[in-house]
C-alpha cells in the first residue's frame, strides 16, 4: 500500500494527499494516513478495515480488508482510492482488487484524464501489488461490451494490464500499442489520446483487444 501511494503521488498531483471517507465533510476533510505513508500508520488502516470487525466473536480471517479514501478536491477533480484484500466472495476470481474511480472527463481535470497521467498511476499500482490484471477504462465502454451479461475476468478498455502468466498466452492486435512492463506483464493501449466513446477508432482497438483476451479467460476459475 506505502508502494502505490508513494507511485501515484508522483503521477499527478490529484493524487498526493488521501483524506477518510465520511458522512459528513468536516469529517471528509481530516487525512485517512499521512504523506508519506507510514508503515505502522498504514498496517493500522488495515486492521481498522476488517470485514465485520464489529461482531463480537474472533476475527473473520477469510472475510478480507477493505480500505476507502478520497483526495479531498472538489469535483471534477475528485478521486476516490478503494482497495479489498482477501475479500470473500464465491463468483469473483480475484480477492484482492486496487480501484480508483474519477469523475467524468471536463475542461477542468483534461490534465489529470490523460496518459501522462493515468498510465504512470495504472504502472504503480502494478509494480507495487503485482497484479493479475488491470485497466484504465470508462464504464460506459463495458456496458457497450457486456450489457447485462456475465463480465468475463479479462477486459479490455483504453489501457489493459496483463500479468507474465496471462501476457505469454495472447497475441496483441497489430493496432494496439504493446509495452513490455518490468517483470514480464504486458501493457496494450487502444489509443495513446485520450479514450473516447465517440471515436470509433479508439473503440475498434478495445474490440480488438478484447478479442485477443479470448485464450486466457478460463485460466483463473
Amino acid at each position: 500500500l506505502a508502494c502505490m501511494l508513494e507511485g501515484l503521488a508522483r503521477a499527478h498531483p490529484a493524487f498526493v494527499r488521501w483524506n477518510k471517507q465520511a458522512r459528513s465533510r468536516a469529517a471528509a476533510n481530516k487525512l485517512a494516513w499521512a504523506m508519506p505513508p507510514d508503515i505502522d500508520q498504514l498496517t493500522q488502516v488495515l486492521e481498522l478495515g476488517r470485514q465485520y470487525k464489529d461482531i463480537p466473536r474472533e476475527p473473520w480471517a477469510e472475510m478480507g480488508y477493505s480500505v476507502s479514501a478520497w483526495n479531498g478536491l472538489d469535483p471534477p477533480n475528485g478521486v476516490s482510492l478503494s482497495i479489498e484484500s482477501g475479500a470473500y466472495t464465491r463468483n469473483r476470481p480475484f480477492p484482492n482488487s486496487a480501484g480508483l474511480n474519477f469523475d467524468p472527463v471536463s475542461p477542468d481535470n483534461a490534465d489529470l484524464m490523460t496518459i501522462t497521467a493515468l498510465k504512470p498511476a495504472l504502472l504503480s499500482i502494478v509494480a507495487a501489488w503485482e497484479p493479475d490484471r488491470g485497466n484504465v477504462v470508462c464504464w460506459s465502454y463495458w456496458q457497450r461490451l457486456f450489457g447485462d451479461r456475465h463480465y468475463p475476468p479479462f477486459r479490455s478498455g483504453w489501457m489493459t494490464y496483463l500479468a507474465p502468466q496471462y501476457a505469454s498466452r495472447i497475441t496483441p492486435p497489430p493496432e494496439a500499442i504493446a509495452e513490455r512492463v518490468a517483470g514480464g506483464g504486458l501493457l496494450l493501449l487502444a489509443t495513446e489520446e485520450r479514450f473516447s466513446m465517440d471515436n470509433p477508432e479508439h473503440l475498434a482497438v478495445a474490440d480488438a483487444i478484447q478479442v485477443a483476451l479470448a485464450p486466457i479467460q478460463d485460466m483463473v476459475w
